[in-house]
């Protein structure tokens, strides 16, 4: 129907609006490292710190902070001030590009110097929240409101937005060698930005169209019909 194709297309644009959020995201695993090893001072009295434990605290914190964003939204939803989706992923953005600009702070702060491990800590444990608040949510909205007839093909089209974010990550990391490093993570908090800017202004009417496809009863597909007749 018309609603449904409605729907369809704010579903699209969702999907689009995360890919800022995920590109920002996923260089954690591309250029992140190369910077780290080169720029971070990993030697901490008789210890070095391996490189690869930066890439466990990004899914540590998404693990450890699933009870604690629970708690959070509880707590907002007994006073009705719990945010929507749109709402959600936004913050995910403006969190995303929050963690980049963690490591422009560290960079002018250390004017040269090599940069302190708890700096990309707090990145990696950033962009681990950032994660929570945008792509569950993302999941969450494409299952409860794509039409059911095409419910587990909009869900495919939702992993698609991974596989485009994968490819312009390598795109975008290709510049790492032309920037200076805070110029490179100064451009990926602007593109996580993009993302929550985008929700600003189209967010409230996205979720209207959203809204009205919860309200809508569940239609029987031609195939049960034909099943049942």
């Amino acid at each position: 129907t018309s609603a449904d194709r409605r729907v369809l297309l704010a579903l699209v644009a969702v999907m689009v609006i995360t890919i800022f959020q995920s590109v920002s995201y996923y260089q954690i695993a591309n250029v992140a490292p190369v910077w780290i090893q080169a720029s971070v001072a990993l030697d901490v009295g008789r210890h070095s710190i391996p490189v690869p434990w930066y890439q466990s605290i990004d899914p540590l914190f998404s693990i450890l902070g699933v009870p604690l964003l629970f708690w959070i939204w509880r707590r907002q939803a007994s006073r009705d001030r719990e945010p929507g989706e749109l709402a959600k992923i936004g913050t995910g953005a403006w969190l995303a590009a929050a963690s980049n600009l963690v490591l422009v702070a560290a960079i002018f702060l250390a004017d040269g110097a090599p940069i302190h491990p708890v700096w990309p800590f707090l990145y990696c444990a950033g962009l681990g929240i950032a994660f929570l608040y945008y792509w569950p949510t993302l999941l969450a909205l494409v299952s409860r409101t794509a039409p059911a007839s095409v419910n587990a093909t909009m869900m495919g089209v939702a992993f698609m937005t991974l596989f485009v974010s994968n490819n312009l990550i390598g795109w975008v990391g290709g510049f790492y060698e032309k920037m200076s490093p805070s110029g490179f993570w100064t451009l990926h908090a602007a593109i996580a930005a993009t993302g929550g800017v985008l929700v600003m202004l189209f967010g409230k009417r996205l979720s209207r169209v959203l809204a009205g496809a919860e309200e809508q009863p569940l239609r029987p597909s031609a195939q049960t019909l034909e099943v049942e007749r």
